[in-house]
């Protein structure tokens, strides 16, 4: 590793840079497979087991309610445990489980499987990486952040790419059994041998810091406990923002395809408009990282926000072609926001003293709405025949929490290092 780091430095090159590549690689084939290709299994496995798709698509809906679960309980996890030493763990324990799922034959099995994945996963993917870039770097960390989250997008166009063909070349069974090599074959080497936490680990500094570091030679705490935080108006208006977030990017790019399909497009035509959504999600990523370094918090935030009205109402408007465009850039901007925006937005309004703490109960509250979002909408259609009584729900709920974002302000220098309440904690 040494040789390595010494290597990069004679090329000015900041090890930083190789952890974000880390972390598109893991990315890819953690949140990649696991979320972004389930949908390619539902029609095989129904129809050789005799499952019904609804029953099928539980196994989704637990691994996403573990996540949540374990994002509440994150800040605990990681100061208890080494964040490298639970991915370590769960690198072996996700490719072992994902080829568990080629030996099922019952839905319970299924199910029991998604819990192990869904465990294993939380642990390789968004809560472990937004802890591990935001300690190696101080400038550009909204960028860095914008790179190593693509890694879920580009995994889930490559593989769903992949898979596709696999799985009518060779079977659903195999296609199980090659991705959980191919997740073995990328995480094992890279977590074991390249990845580090912090850069103090490896003697640096992150990117953009000052000389000193905190006692010890761990990255430098500051900001608000969590009894502090959650004693502000800031940290409600985050929740809240992120609920109305979740719910509403959730409700834009679920309803992209059947709710053109609806309105009279062909359903290859609405598959068209979502893959041509899903290219450019990735892309603005990494934008959306950039705005943040380059424009600060708040109005990253709110033309973020804006993006996902701005797709609502094109698909609100979807009969007509040229809204459709809005559709596109408005969900790939606006929904990059769940992965991107809430790290940066928990370590710019409350520090880093409680920061897994916090940013795993903003996902929390994200999660959570995006996973009633799929009951909500569903429910809604089957009441009215239509989208659209939903989708203005949506676009009223993103009209509101505009303007509560200005609300959620940068921390004061007065509060940078702060202590914790003692007389609270005795």
């Amino acid at each position: 590793m040494q040789k390595l780091i010494w290597f990069l430095q004679k090329r000015r090159i900041f090890f930083g840079w190789v952890v974000v590549a880390c972390g598109i690689l893991v990315m890819s084939v953690t949140h990649g497979v696991v979320q972004n290709c389930f949908s390619l299994y539902i029609k095989p496995v129904t129809e050789a087991l005799g499952f019904t798709r609804q029953g099928f698509s539980v196994c989704q809906t637990l691994t996403n309610v573990i996540y949540m679960g374990i994002a509440l309980f994150s800040g605990k996890i990681f100061e208890r445990f080494k964040a490298l030493g639970l991915m370590r763990i769960a690198c072996i324990v996700l490719p072992a489980a994902y080829f568990c799922y080629s030996l099922c034959t019952q839905l319970w099995m299924f199910y029991a499987v998604s819990v192990v994945v869904g465990v294993a996963t939380s642990f390789l993917t968004f809560l472990p990486f937004t802890l591990i870039i935001s300690n190696w770097f101080e400038d550009r960390r909204g960028l860095a952040i914008g790179i190593c989250f693509m890694g879920s997008g580009l995994g889930g166009m490559l593989f769903n790419a992949l898979a596709g063909g696999w799985i009518e070349a060779f079977g659903w069974h195999a296609v199980f059994r090659i991705l959980a090599g191919i997740q073995a074959l990328v995480m094992i080497p890279i977590l074991f041998l390249v990845l580090r936490v912090s850069p103090q680990e490896v003697g640096l500094q992150p990117l953009g810091s000052g000389p000193v570091a905190s006692e010890g030679g761990s990255a430098p705490v500051y900001g608000l406990t969590l009894a502090q935080a959650m004693r502000s108006f800031r940290f409600w208006a985050l929740i809240f923002t992120a609920l109305i977030v979740g719910l509403t990017s959730t409700m834009l790019s679920n309803t992209i395809v059947p709710h053109l399909s609806d309105i009279g497009y062909a359903a290859t035509y609405a598959s068209g408009v979502m893959s041509c959504y899903m290219g450019l999600l990735a892309v603005c990523k990494i934008l959306l990282g950039g705005m943040y370094d380059r424009l600060g918090m708040r109005k990253s935030t709110f033309i973020s926000v804006s993006a996902i009205l701005v797709g609502l109402l094109g698909l609100y408007f979807g009969a007509f072609q040229p809204m459709h465009l809005f559709i596109v850039a408005g969900a790939a901007l606006g929904c990059a926001v769940g992965t991107v925006a809430y790290p940066i937005l928990t370590q710019s309004a409350f520090g880093t003293r409680a920061y897994a703490t916090i940013y795993g109960i903003i996902t929390a509250a994200n999660s959570l709405a995006s996973s009633v979002c799929p009951i909500f909408t569903n429910s809604v259609y089957d009441g009215t025949g239509s989208y659209s009584p939903a989708l203005v729900t949506s676009i009223v709920l993103a009209l509101a929490v505009l303007g509560l974002l200005f609300t959620i302000r940068p921390l004061r220098p007065e509060e940078m290092n702060r202590k914790p309440d003692l007389e609270k904690m005795a």
